[in-house]
């Protein structure tokens, strides 16, 4: 039982934080390929948003989920809420950088394609990006009922700041 104090930890709730970060820094091991021409990429570390160099401006992308939320939407039966968080969270992460948010990709994978809950996802989606002053310039709905067993939602935020700015 969870102590109401205390609440609940990421290895209570099935999440191994130690294996997480032991398989990421497993991906990470393997990702060396550096461009040789044009733009190139500014590491940042401890930010959770891409830096690009275009000389005098520098192009940032973020890419989060929903997560652990859409538990909570589908509960109370509310969906437009994640749209909004989705935008939210990867606005938060270029905002981070000192970067202004310009466009917006979402990403859904469902396991049935549901007219009124993308209603509801994309009021919110439209109200998250119109907070952020970002358009919605793209993104993808993946209907995959062999793998999903409901919806999973993500996105990625284009910013952009000066060098001088960074």
């Amino acid at each position: 039982m969870v102590d109401k104090k205390e609440g609940m930890t990421y290895a209570q709730s099935g999440v191994d934080i130690d294996m997480k970060s032991q398989a990421i820094a497993a991906l990470v091991k393997q990702l060396s390929f550096r461009r040789q021409d044009g733009p190139r990429m500014i590491e940042l570390p401890g930010q959770f948003t891409g830096l690009i160099d275009f000389g005098e401006q520098i192009l940032t992308l973020a890419t989060d989920g929903v997560g652990s939320k859409l538990l909570l939407a589908k509960a109370i039966g509310k969906w437009d809420t994640v749209g909004i968080d989705c935008v939210a969270m990867n606005v938060n992460d270029t905002i981070c950088v000192g970067a202004e948010p310009i466009a917006f990709v979402d990403y859904m994978a469902i396991d049935r394609p549901d007219p009124q809950l993308m209603s509801q996802i994309g009021i919110g989606l439209n109200r998250g990006c119109e907070l952020a002053n970002c358009d919605l310039v793209g993104g993808e709905v993946a209907v995959l009922p062999e793998i999903m067993k409901e919806i999973d939602i993500s996105g990625a935020c284009l910013g952009t700041v000066r060098k001088d700015c960074l």
